[in-house]
């Protein structure tokens, strides 16, 4: 702004000082520059038009297994396909290459996000967390973190999870009936709590927030095609 309003300056001075010619020709350029400043202005206050909503017309032709991400710390919120399988452990992609690695919906790794999720676990069998869930679980969950470049901090918690009531969830234009989880995780020094939206019948979570670690927050992941 300081640098701008020097400009004008040096223009208003040699406009006094010029030939009448000189000083029409500086008096163009000055209204010039008033004019692009105000349009500036103008476009930095107008607020940006939001991206299009995502419509289940737009995903009906693609079968192959479709996620939404949004890791809200990092801003980035995009469609994740699936490119790997491995027995339980399903990998997706996007198109800038960044990866989530899935253990029946439990994010187990992320790469491409900075900081990542190297790997993470549980006590107890993924496939089991949602089964017999009248009284609560008790588990420890390990994660492996990218603290810096190239140094790898191991972190475990003491995990509670407990089923809620059934909620509804809409996804992209369906509504699901699904029981909420709440997942508490806890160390000396940290703690977290994630959500999980789970099909009684077929213990398919659709929708998660998920902790990735104290730099990249939580995913919120909804499952647009299974």
């Amino acid at each position: 702004m300081r640098l701008f309003l020097g400009i004008i300056l040096i223009l208003a001075t040699a406009i006094s000082c010029g030939t009448k010619q000189d000083g029409s020709n500086m008096r163009e350029t000055l209204i010039a520059a008033l004019k692009a400043r105000k349009e500036a202005k103008k476009a930095e206050e107008t607020p940006t038009a939001p991206p299009p909503a995502l419509t289940r017309a737009a995903i009906q032709h693609i079968e192959k297994p479709l996620l939404r991400i949004n890791a809200q710390t990092l801003g980035v919120k995009t469609l994740f396909a699936q490119v790997a399988e491995n027995g339980s452990y399903r990998t997706y992609l996007n198109n800038i290459k960044m990866s989530v690695t899935y253990n029946n919906g439990i994010i187990t790794a992320t790469r491409g996000f900075g900081l990542d999720l190297l790997s993470q676990g549980t006590s107890i069998p993924t496939q089991d967390m949602f089964l017999e869930t009248n009284a609560p679980k008790f588990y420890t969950r390990t994660q492996q973190q990218l603290a810096k470049i190239k140094q790898v901090a191991e972190i475990d918690y003491a995990c509670t999870l407990e089923r809620g009531e059934i909620e509804t969830i809409t996804i992209v234009e369906i509504d699901f009936e699904l029981a909420k989880f709440t997942e508490n995780c806890k160390n000396d020094t940290r703690a977290f709590v994630n959500t999980y939206w789970v099909d009684d019948k077929t213990n398919q979570i659709w929708k998660s927030a998920q902790s990735i670690g104290t730099q990249a927050g939580f995913f919120i992941t909804e499952v647009l095609v299974p």
